[in-house]
């Protein structure tokens, strides 16, 4: 992986400070491009380039933000976790647009709610443009990531 680039893109541009800031401090600053904006749109000029995609969009419910841990509810910015009343829009959002950034076989890869992986999985069957999809569980054996690629 030494000749890849990654290219992060974040809505919040105190989360992008931060990022460089950690890019600098370990060594990447050269290996990373950063992007202030909405999910692929800043990387329209980038279409049907990628080798891979991985995002953690907000998946909390409006409802349940508040009630979350104090360490997360403190520390977290409200909009990295809120998710909505429908918390799979913005993986829908994934789903849809993403084939036209990846390469075919380009990887897919999400982290998500508990007990949204079969949704997710369905999803991503229902759209067509993917295959090899599967889940894979966080250390505590939560349901937490789903993996796909791109048709080839």
């Amino acid at each position: 992986m030494t000749n890849a680039t990654i290219h992060a893109v974040d809505i919040s541009a105190a989360a992008l400070t931060v990022a460089q800031t950690n890019a600098k401090n370990l060594g990447f600053r050269d290996k990373i491009q950063f992007y202030h904006g909405s999910w692929w749109h800043p990387l329209e000029f980038l279409k049907g380039q990628f080798s891979g995609m991985i995002s953690n969009p907000p998946y909390i419910p409006s409802h349940t933000v508040l009630t979350l841990q104090p360490e997360v509810v403190k520390h977290e910015p409200h909009l990295a976790l809120d998710g909505g009343a429908d918390v799979l829009d913005h993986i829908r959002h994934l789903i849809t647009v993403s084939p036209d950034y990846l390469r075919p076989g380009g990887v897919w890869l999400v982290e998500m709610m508990a007990g949204q992986a079969e949704t997710v999985v369905e999803l991503l069957e229902n759209h067509g443009s993917y295959s090899h999809i599967s889940i894979h569980a966080d250390l505590t054996g939560i349901e937490r990531f789903a993996v796909a690629s791109k048709n080839i």
